[in-house]
């Protein structure tokens, strides 16, 4: 929760940066409030009346029409129901009973002018307990929002209100006027008041909106654990002042490399997407701040499907180099396609699980790649829709695992559209397992014919692919970030850190409160998370699951949950593989290859495998496996290139197993040779 307001304001900058404009999705509503009917006007109206307004910065509207809809839940934040639509900006509700709490957000809906229909995020939450009478206690806190070193007002800064023992996660949210100005009406109890500042354009770009100010919260505090709670009694008012220290921007740096294919001939016109981490996504889901809105944020390609959390494009020049431009002080991923070439993620990574981590504290070269064409037989696909509960359709990052014993290294992924939609294809005939990972507010789930939100492997359903495959929906659950605790961590196997473990968040009943990934040193971070009791679920293919329960206290901002994960023994989730009698390793195929090799190894135990490479001089070339590994039989690729990955010579080379048991000591060793020719 403490980089809610910094995300925010970074979710404007990038979709400035890229060019985009916030014309696809309309922004959703604002300060939306929930009051009783006072007795004087109960013999015309009765219940509850809402108001909202619309953001003061709204982008053009290339509707025909638009409304509003009005959603509720009953003595719950989390399942809400379509109540009505409206073309006002109030409604009312009758239907509501003393004793009962009411929860209530808004979105706004256009039709455009191809008569499709688009519905922004949802607005802020507001609650209301009707009493016997119908009335309620409130408060009011004003206050001034002001530049710490002039002390001059500071217009149209946005002023947020928290309540760490409640459900929800901030009230109205409201915005300073010309005069620095602000005021708040507000339930009785206590709030933590955060601060978001305006924005500013940087001369040197001047189309790009900068935070002018740092965020802050009351008193003089930098994240929610170090704030002071304001408490509100009924008819009382409280002031809370701000006065924002000036926000020193980031400056634009460059990321160099090229892009080869796997014999290293350059490839020209082969499109590089620098993006956002697997980290950093959640946590901007988390703000409430979307990537899939950000058409300035997303690319389509017809060999991949919709990326979203983009900050550069571009196309390779005739010698396979790029050269993007991004913002400094961030990290990156960086991932080459080419139609006719399997995509890579950079460091020669497979999945966007594994993808490395690229720190831009100034500009970065030799971010390079070496694509493998496709190659028959690989010629089936799996084909679907990643979807929720309601029908609605999720942009994702599609992983298929082959499901054997060790099903941890992923055979292919693939990027759905922006209407979910996903095909995976240059498949082996086979089985195999599919995770979605969502790019919004959804966390990720396995495929499980008419479920929603499978978190755990050994809980998918198997697909068999021995053609092409369609109709594979696979359902996931949306986030409910609804409070301000931070849940960080590591997850480790065999004392090493584990990359691209997912860890998913949810309450008593299930809902889905939080999603993060483990980076390459095995850590992760969650944001926004509520007080109350929480089951924490860590998975990862190939190992069995963490799962832990654990509560957060009303007053507690940050807390800690490290997992370590031991190696699946089973077989996966259809039982069907067998575990076979020996060890073994198999020779490699083809042989001899240009430019890659499959070696298949069988443990018939689980033990911690090393794959290594030699040439004719006894030199190690490269590791191709080095980790803990379940019982069973598994295969590795060696691309023909070293560990620096540059392409190797023809030649006889050497390949060399060894496995260590549960006990550690020496269990199995073997080397055969293979030919490399070109």
């Amino acid at each position: 929760m403490k980089r809610l307001g910094y995300v925010f304001l970074a979710v404007l900058i990038s979709a400035a940066l890229s060019g985009g404009a916030f014309a696809q999705l309309p922004p959703p509503p604002v300060n939306l409030t929930v009051h009783a009917i006072p007795p004087a006007a109960a013999i015309m109206l009765q219940g509850v009346v809402l108001n909202w307004e619309l953001p003061k910065f709204l982008p053009p509207v290339p509707s025909m029409s638009s409304t509003f809809r009005v959603y509720r839940s009953v003595d719950d934040s989390v399942s809400f129901k379509f109540l009505n639509a409206t073309d006002k900006m109030e409604y009312n509700d009758p239907q509501v009973a003393a004793g009962h709490t009411y929860y209530y957000y808004v979105t706004w809906v256009w039709v455009m002018p191809d008569s499709t229909v688009r519905e922004s995020s949802r607005s802020n939450l507001a609650w209301i307990t009707p009493g016997p009478s119908g009335g309620e206690k409130t408060g009011k806190i004003v206050g001034t929002v002001t530049d710490s070193l002039t002390g001059k007002p500071l217009a149209y800064s946005r002023v947020m209100f928290f309540r760490p023992s409640s459900p929800i996660l901030w009230i109205p949210q409201v915005w300073s006027d010309t005069a620095g100005k602000y005021s708040a009406v507000l339930d009785t109890g206590k709030y933590l008041v955060e601060c978001n500042p305006p924005l500013m354009m940087v001369p040197l770009m001047s189309m790009i909106p900068w935070p002018a100010y740092q965020t802050k919260w009351y008193k003089n505090a930098h994240d929610a654990a170090h704030a002071t709670p304001v408490a509100v009694t009924d008819g009382g008012v409280d002031t809370v002042a701000f006065a924002l220290v000036k926000f020193v921007p980031p400056v634009p740096v460059h990321i160099r490399g090229t892009v080869l294919d796997s014999t290293g001939n350059p490839l020209k016109a082969a499109r590089v997407v620098i993006m956002r981490t697997g980290q950093e996504i959640p946590v901007m889901a988390a703000s409430g701040a979307l990537v899939t809105m950000l058409p300035g944020e997303k690319f389509a390609d017809p060999d991949l499907g919709c990326v979203f959390g983009v900050a550069w494009e571009g196309l390779t020049d005739s010698a396979g180099a790029y050269d993007a431009t991004v913002l400094s002080e961030r990290s990156y991923t960086a991932l080459a396609v080419k139609g006719g070439y399997f995509p890579q993620y950079y460091d020669h990574k497979s999945t966007p699980s594994e993808a490395t981590v690229i720190p831009a504290a100034g500009d970065v070269s030799g971010i390079d790649f070496n694509l493998n064409p496709h190659r028959p037989p690989q010629i089936y696909s799996i084909s679907g829709i990643v979807w929720d509960s309601a029908g609605v359709r999720v942009p994702s990052r599609v992983i298929v695992f082959p499901l054997r014993p060790y099903a941890s290294r992923a055979v292919r992924f693939g990027f759905s559209d922006s209407l979910g939609a996903f095909s995976v294809g240059h498949l082996l005939a086979g089985k195999y397992i599919l995770l979605a990972v969502p790019f919004g507010d959804y966390a990720p789930a396995f495929y499980k014919a008419g479920a929603f939100g499978v978190l755990k492997w050994k809980d998918a359903d198997t697909v068999t692919v021995s053609g092409d495959v369609s109709g594979i929906d696979i359902g996931v659950k949306q986030i409910h970030s609804n409070g301000v605790a931070t849940l960080s961590g590591t997850i480790t196997a065999g004392g090493q850190g584990l990359e691209g473990v997912n860890v998913v968040v949810e309450d008593a009943g299930g809902a889905a409160l939080g999603y993060g990934m483990t980076d390459g040193t095995g850590s992760y971070v969650i944001d926004a998370l509520p007080a109350g009791a929480l089951t924490i679920t860590a998975d990862l293919m190939g190992y069995n699951d963490g799962v832990q329960s654990t509560s957060i206290g009303a007053s507690q901002f940050a807390m800690t949950q490290d997992f370590s994960l031991g190696v699946a023994t089973s077989v996966s989730p259809s039982g069907s593989a067998g575990v076979p009698a020996s060890y073994a390793l198999g020779q490699n195929y083809p042989n001899p290859f240009n430019p890659s090799t499959r070696i298949d190894f069988s443990l018939p135990v689980a033990g911690t495998a090393t794959m290594k490479i030699f040439n004719l001089l006894g030199q190690e070339v490269v590791t191709l496996v080095n980790g803990p590994l379940a019982s069973g039989t598994h295969e590795t690729v060696w691309d023909g290139r070293d560990a620096a990955g540059r392409v190797l010579s023809s030649g006889v080379y050497f390949y060399r197993l060894e496995v260590k048991g549960p006990d550690g000591g020496a269990a199995y060793s073997a080397m055969k040779k293979m030919v490399l020719l070109k």
